[in-house]
């Protein structure tokens, strides 16, 4: 009886531990939320900022070629990250070979390089190696649309390919093993039995890769500078810089909301992340 009570009161002082911990976190994301929704709504000379926002022709013209610019060149790079990243994940996740653990971990190192970092890196690839200067004059990556891609699929190809990654690994190798024994090519096999089972992980890798290259600013800041590359993020910083808060607030609170329903999407298509 004794010791029953003492587990008990064990588990009730687990659970507690464990649910204050959950509690404050939520706490804490709840109050960013929170910030992000009241402060366009806040006044600037006696009227919302949200409200002058959308009656500015100028604010709102802006707002929309950033958005505009954020989706197209977000969804490029996806194309991008599909298609390099999908026979990336595939060949980490089925093929065994020596240094296999190394080159998986240099895939991981753009999801914990700092972005910073990342943007000055293609910076000096592009303006100080002979070939990153031979290819910057032919197809324009400095100060251009496609450096936005390029500074973009620097930080969500190595998402997208753990997701997809941990897509493959959950299939059961021996599925196309048993197609290869029955006389189907590699190609058969992959396109008709991997790929279909893997349908909603490839999706969800898709959903989130695109939603973090929506929410690239720093690479893409360095890369494309502020004129070019102005998307949602430095549109937001932009609009900080120049003392204008509430209308910098209107515009994170949009991408708070796309990136929610491209998380909630992600988790919809059942994905998860393992990064080791």
């Amino acid at each position: 009886m004794i010791a029953s009570k003492r587990l008990n009161w064990t588990e009730f002082w687990f659970k507690a531990i464990v649910f204050s911990g959950l509690f404050v976190y939520l706490g804490l994301v709840l109050s960013l939320l929170w910030m992000d929704a009241i402060l366009p709504f806040k006044a600037v000379e006696e009227v919302p900022a949200i409200v002058t926002l959308w009656h500015d022709p100028l604010a709102r013209m802006e707002l929309l070629k950033a958005f505009k610019l954020s989706v197209l060149t977000a969804t490029v790079t996806t194309v991008f990250v599909i298609l390099l990243g999908v026979p990336t994940a595939y060949a980490l996740s089925r093929y065994r070979f020596r240094l296999a653990i190394v080159l998986d971990t240099i895939v991981d190192l753009l999801i914990i390089i700092p972005p910073l970092v990342v943007g000055l890196t293609i910076v000096a690839i592009f303006g100080q190696t002979d070939f990153g200067r031979w290819l910057n004059e032919r197809i324009g990556v400095l100060y251009t649309t496609q450096g936005i891609i390029v500074a973009q699929f620097a930080v969500a190809s190595a998402l997208g390919i753990r997701v997809f990654k941990a897509a493959f690994d959950q299939v059961n190798p021996r599925f196309e093993q048993v197609a290869r024994s029955l006389g189907a090519s590699p190609v058969y096999a992959f396109l008709r039995i991997t790929l279909p089972l893997t349908k909603n992980g490839l999706l969800a890798g898709s959903v989130l890769a695109w939603a973090r290259a929506m929410g690239e600013f720093a690479p893409v800041l360095i890369v494309a500078g502020t004129d070019v590359g102005k998307v949602l993020p430095v549109l937001a910083f932009l609009n900080m810089s120049g003392g204008n808060i509430e209308l910098s607030f209107a515009v994170t609170t949009f991408m708070v909301l796309v990136s929610a329903a491209a998380l909630l999407t992600f988790k919809r298509l059942g994905g998860q992340v393992y990064i080791w």
